[in-house]
């Protein structure tokens, strides 16, 4: 049960990330109204990258979960919750993430981490009440 929350958390999660990537395109395409040359693409690409980035840092900060895991009462409990952590976190998690099966199949050989979070103390726990601590 445990593995099948986490794979629907993670179908959840892409269509948060989904729909912030609309929010942020459509920001960016009312300053640019065409995506002409490749510096443009880039800086697209980027920009959605930043906001995503401050959704999974500001959610890591705030309650140490994000919107699908606090729905299916998952938890990440955190070796730190410094900025500069969760910075870091998100760095590694967008580089681990290109080798999407790799990093999803590393939860059923390392249990309750990602190979993002392999050498660190993060842990993937189920959350026993329902009331949301914050």
């Amino acid at each position: 049960m445990f593995y099948l929350k986490i794979f629907i958390v993670l179908i959840y999660e892409l269509l948060i990330l989904l729909a912030i990537a609309f929010i942020a395109g459509f920001v960016f395409l009312i300053f640019f109204d065409r995506l002409e040359n490749n510096i443009l693409r880039f800086l697209h690409q980027f920009l959605i990258w930043i906001a995503w980035g401050f959704y999974f840092i500001y959610s890591w900060k705030r309650f140490g979960q994000t919107l699908p895991m606090r729905a299916w009462s998952l938890r990440l409990n955190f070796e730190h919750k410094s900025y500069k952590f969760l910075i870091l976190r998100y760095i590694k998690v967008t580089f681990f993430w290109f080798f999407f099966p790799l990093n999803f199949l590393a939860i059923f050989f390392l249990k309750d981490r990602f190979l993002h979070d392999f050498r660190t103390k993060n842990l993937i726990t189920v959350v026993q009440n329902k009331t949301l601590n914050k």
